[in-house]
């Protein structure tokens, strides 16, 4: 095949998938608002809130590890001008399985999901779909990730995102109500798959050895650890709220304040995601010290945005919050900057993770998300106060020990690292 497309270098592809992150992530605000301004207030937002929560949830915690078993393996075989077809073949099989046993369970759990979560048949099948189609979108997003062709992944989230927020848009002003923030969430992921084809790339010069189904597993496994603990923490909390005895009208507008601090964390979550093929590129290349220099300049960055972050959501928020969905959506400072303070921390941890995973080191990755969550299980009971503030801060607590144990865990074992197709 003729050489089409040349990989993009770390710092050009960075700076296209940044800005195209940056314009993803106004248009989720733009969906969030127009859902929120449209329907009216917090109690009719909860739906709207819960299938959000719910479906990106359970679709980081199953294919994310697809896109990061793609992006690492893929890339460092085409470091190596090796061939990386039995990765990808792999890697279909696995998450063709996990989708099956994905429907089968979510079959079976149908009526607990309506009853305990949705309330409402139809929510809980747009939940089961949106999960369903979204595997191809992030399998997609790990070929971009391994051939680093930033600008074609920065497309497809883009087209995504502004696929959304127009067929959102457009239900709502015929007067559809939740069901069309509902359908916008179901096809966003369609568009996006069907809008950008990945580009041709260059024959490998030497063959790759095989990739089995079980060494995928033995690296997407502790990914999907991370991902369940990551996201129970990042995403867990508007469902938590309605588990505890929230009110739909509590339900909505945590779902609101966790949304609207989250905002930086939609534009920077994608790009953090993409830096396993340029880290593993940097230890293959340039050892250890290369590494460290990668992670330093990204915690960095990532640190000072999360300042950024908590301080606006402290001196800011209230207003912002209320220009974001409107008048009825009230809350106080300090509740949205515990709920800053859990992205940012949020943003830090996964950061770190891709540093562990980069040194052969997931299940030391998954610890620490799982030592976060710990804490914060731990804090939920034992805080005094309302249920909406107690989630918030338990959830916070526990992103910053997630932080703290990535840290530790780096630190400790960046002198010893793993076989890269471990």
């Amino acid at each position: 095949m003729a050489d089409r497309y040349k990989p993009q270098g770390a710092g050009t592809g960075s700076l296209y998938i940044g800005l195209s992150f940056v314009l993803a992530g106004a248009l989720t605000f733009a969906f969030q608002s127009v859902s929120m301004r449209a329907l009216g207030g917090p109690a009719a937002y909860a739906p709207v809130a819960l299938l959000w929560n719910a479906t990106f949830l359970v679709v980081q915690v199953l294919w994310v590890a697809a896109t990061q078993t793609l992006g690492r393996h893929v890339a460092e075989r085409e470091a190596r001008g090796e061939d990386w077809s039995p990765v990808v073949s792999s890697v279909r099989r696995w998450q063709a399985g996990l989708l099956v046993l994905f429907l089968v369970a979510a079959l079976l759990l149908f009526p607990l999901l309506t009853a305990e979560v949705f309330e409402d048949p139809w929510l809980t099948a747009a939940f089961v779909v949106a999960v369903a189609l979204y595997a191809p979108e992030y399998f997609r997003r790990g070929i971009f990730n391994g051939h680093r062709q930033s600008t074609r992944m920065g497309a497809q989230i883009l087209a995504e995102a502004a696929s959304r927020v127009a067929l959102a848009a457009g239900l709502l002003a015929i007067g559809l109500g939740v069901t069309g923030p509902a359908i916008a969430i179901v096809l966003a992921p369609v568009i996006g798959v069907l809008a950008v084809r990945p580009a041709r790339v260059s024959r490998p010069s030497k063959p790759g050895g095989p990739f089995s189904a079980g060494k995928a597993l033995r690296f997407a496994a502790p990914v999907l650890a991370c991902m369940a603990c990551a996201q129970t923490l990042a995403s867990g909390g508007v469902i938590l709220v309605g588990l505890l005895g929230g009110t739909k009208v509590q339900i909505g507008l945590f779902g609101a304040a966790l949304i609207f601090t989250r905002i930086p964390q939609y534009v920077l979550s994608p790009v953090i995601g993409a830096l396993l093929p340029h880290a593993s590129r940097a230890l293959s290349l340039g050892g250890q010290n290369a590494l460290d220099r990668f992670v330093l300049r990204a915690v960095g960055v990532v640190g000072a945005a999360g300042v950024v972050m908590v301080a606006g959501a402290w001196t800011l928020g209230e207003w912002g919050l209320k220009l974001f969905g409107g008048s009825r959506f009230e809350a106080d400072g300090l509740l949205l900057a515990a709920l800053a303070a859990l992205a940012a921390f949020y943003l830090l941890s996964e950061t770190l993770t891709q540093a562990l995973f980069a040194l052969g080191h997931a299940r030391l990755a998954a610890a620490g998300w799982a030592t976060g969550l710990a804490v914060a299980a731990v804090c939920l009971p034992l805080l005094a106060a309302g249920v909406v503030e107690k989630v918030a801060y338990s959830m916070a607590l526990g992103a910053l020990v997630a932080a703290l144990a990535q840290a530790a865990f780096y630190l400790a074992s960046r002198r010893r690292p793993a076989n890269h197709e471990a």
